[in-house]
């Protein structure tokens, strides 16, 4: 049963056009009110939130406050399909950002604003982390997947 929503989406950004709808349909999840518009909040965020800041967002872009467990919920599939990545701080708390697509993979993650930018290619990584798995298969460990997360700060932040 597709759900549709019958509600206007809230104004959040005079940026390029969004299509939350699409996206949703695309990734094979359920367009709803909530999923949007958490979507676009996500994809109009200069950093990654925190769920708190996510339903707060939301009140202010609404005008309604969010039932919390369905911001976690719909967190959760945005997730799962892709469309949004969680980041574990530090500080051991969870942030929420579309998903950055990196050419190589790897990311940057600010320590100070969890801004998270896609590192660039460069040729020499490969061999490094082939390495780095033939390593780690010399003490039993089978790896997957390999990617690289550098952490620092990001020139605004250093300012």
């Amino acid at each position: 049963m597709k759900t549709t929503t019958s509600h206007p989406k809230p104004p959040l950004a005079a940026a390029a056009p969004f299509d939350s709808e699409r996206l949703l349909r695309e990734s094979g999840l359920r367009v709803t009110r909530a999923a949007q518009t958490v979507l676009e909040l996500l994809e109009h965020s200069s950093q990654p939130l925190t769920h708190e800041e996510v339903a707060a967002a939301y009140t202010a872009a609404a005008g309604e406050a969010p039932d919390r467990v369905t911001v976690y919920r719909v967190l959760d599939r945005l997730v799962e399909a892709g469309l949004c990545d969680r980041r574990v701080g530090a500080d051991r708390v969870n942030r929420f950002s579309r998903h950055v697509e990196a050419e190589s993979g790897n990311t940057f993650e600010c320590d100070q604003c969890h801004k998270v930018l896609a590192l660039p290619s460069d040729p020499e990584l490969p061999k490094v982390m082939g390495r780095l798995g033939k390593a780690l298969r010399k003490q039993g460990i089978d790896t997957r997947h390999t990617a690289l997360t550098l952490h620092g700060t990001c020139g605004e932040c250093a300012r």
